[in-house]
């Protein structure tokens, strides 16, 4: 056997294994950075509600859930998911598709595509501080429309379950936890949000769900890892001159660094793969 021979395919080896391990962490980390998903937005359950936001009145509002069908993308996302909105002064159409990037980090330091979720972030307040949002206090308002998400949404792995009116009055209660979260208490008793017409029942469901959630002792701070679809682009998709809005979703996807310490494992692999070519070549 010619083992000069043998020494050569081992170092073309060796640097074989070493490109493909580089290019193998460079394209996840790529896919990291880049990965999003495209849903088509479907009714899932939707009533009709007069409600106002930092005093713009808005008639004929759609609240309740909103089913979305994956058009293509990130295989990790479901293909299917009944979610709610995060911005009243958005805008999503039915029958439309979106491209959302794919969610990696648990609300960090999102705070609202339009408009700032927190009874804080008033149009007033932006204002006076360079358009700068307070994140603490948005902070505290996502985390309570999580714990309105997690605890009353009836969760299974397509989404939100309940009736037609529970998936309303769970619309209502979140819009209302992320404009009217006060950043002192973490309590939503702020007044930006509020209902003026629409389904009794379901607005009486609302208000029973935001008193359970403002006796809890924590409310603001409740440590929810969940996740938000938010859009790739914030330009129109339709008439009406408003952005996409952010979707609410409680199926967990890996992590950038997660993904990145199983690429990473693929290292010693490689190392103990040389060892066992260099053994070859001395025998």
């Amino acid at each position: 056997m010619n083992l000069g021979f043998i020494g050569r395919l081992s170092g073309k080896s060796k640097r074989t294994m070493q490109t493909l391990t580089f290019v193998l962490l460079i394209d996840c980390l790529t896919s990291v950075a880049s990965a999003s998903v495209t849903y088509q937005i479907n009714n899932g359950g939707l009533e009709n509600f007069d409600v106002s936001i930092d005093g713009n009145a808005i008639n004929g509002a759609l609240a309740g859930g909103i089913q979305i069908n994956k058009m293509s993308g990130d295989a990790s996302m479901p293909d299917s998911y009944v979610t709610l909105c995060t911005d009243i002064e958005g805008t999503l159409y039915l029958g439309h598709s979106y491209e959302y990037v794919t969610p990696t980090t648990p609300f960090n330091g999102q705070t609202g595509v339009n408009p700032t979720w927190g009874a804080i972030n008033t149009p007033a307040y932006l204002s006076g501080h360079g358009n700068i949002p307070n994140t603490p206090n948005a902070s505290q308002a996502i985390q309570n429309a999580a714990y309105l998400f997690y605890n009353d949404g009836q969760l299974t792995s397509a989404g939100l379950g309940g009736t037609t009116e529970q998936k309303a009055a769970l619309q209502l209660a979140v819009w209302e936890a992320l404009y009217d979260t006060t950043a002192s208490s973490g309590k939503v008793n702020g007044s930006r949000f509020t209902v003026t017409g629409g389904d009794a029942t379901a607005i009486a469901q609302a208000t029973a769900w935001l008193s359970i959630l403002n006796s809890q002792s924590d409310s603001g701070n409740f440590g929810y890892t969940g996740y938000l679809l938010y859009p790739t682009t914030l330009n129109a998709n339709g008439s009406g001159g408003e952005p996409p809005q952010e979707l609410l979703i409680g199926v967990p996807v890996p992590e950038a660094p997660t993904v990145i310490a199983g690429v990473l494992l693929l290292l010693p692999f490689t190392a103990s793969a040389f060892k066992i070519l260099r053994k070859k070549h001395r025998a």
